[in-house]
């Protein structure tokens, strides 16, 4: 039998240690970054897991609290019974009732471009999750990482530099595409020490 997030603190802290310690690592990337998973919710309130391919840029509001990802994994564990690995990545969204996202996508550019939008990869959720059914921590994470004018369901790219004020992304390279872009990345902190 498996014990759930909600009630294993060893594991949980385990991930949130995970967590923290990757979107620390891509926060702090001049180069190709981690390959990982982050999760925001449109304005009709479902989620969407995006998948950086080591290049994509993040939301500096995903990079700031690594507890509410976590807490919003622990509600996804709890609502729809996933258990979510330490590592790895979140194969098929549409399993735990998410859109999927990938900046790698079918015309990977091997590199960041500012305002290039992540491609909706898989299937389409049979039964979206809402953010209505999540606690209040999760819940609140998930109002501040929003895309207000979007909606999954009809979005099939989504540009995360024309969403939110302040961005990080992995990677200095790119000085050439939309410029406009390129300013509202927040300040790069210090690396992680060793992988947890």
């Amino acid at each position: 039998m498996n014990i759930r997030l909600s009630d294993d603190a060893e594991r949980r802290n385990a991930l949130l240690r995970s967590v923290t310690w990757g979107l620390s690592k891509m926060a702090a990337s001049t180069g190709w970054g981690p390959d990982l998973d982050w999760i925001a919710s449109d304005h009709d309130g479902h989620l969407a897991v995006f998948t950086t391919a080591g290049l994509g840029a993040i939301p500096a509001r995903v990079t700031r609290d690594p507890g509410g990802l976590v807490a919003v994994m622990v509600d996804i564990d709890r609502l729809r019974s996933f258990d979510f690995e330490v590592e790895g990545h979140l194969q098929e969204p549409a399993r735990i009732g998410a859109f999927g996202f990938d900046y790698g996508g079918k015309d990977h550019t091997g590199q960041y471009v500012a305002g290039r939008g992540y491609q909706r990869v898989g299937h389409k959720p049979a039964e979206p999750l809402s953010v209505e059914s999540f606690g209040r921590a999760a819940a609140n994470y998930l109002k501040d990482v929003r895309f207000a004018r979007l909606c999954f369901e009809d979005s099939t790219e989504v540009v995360v530099e024309d969403a939110f004020d302040e961005i990080h992304r992995p990677t200095d390279w790119d000085e050439w595409s939309r410029p406009e872009l390129l300013h509202p990345v927040a300040p790069r902190p210090e690396p992680p020490g060793v992988e947890p």
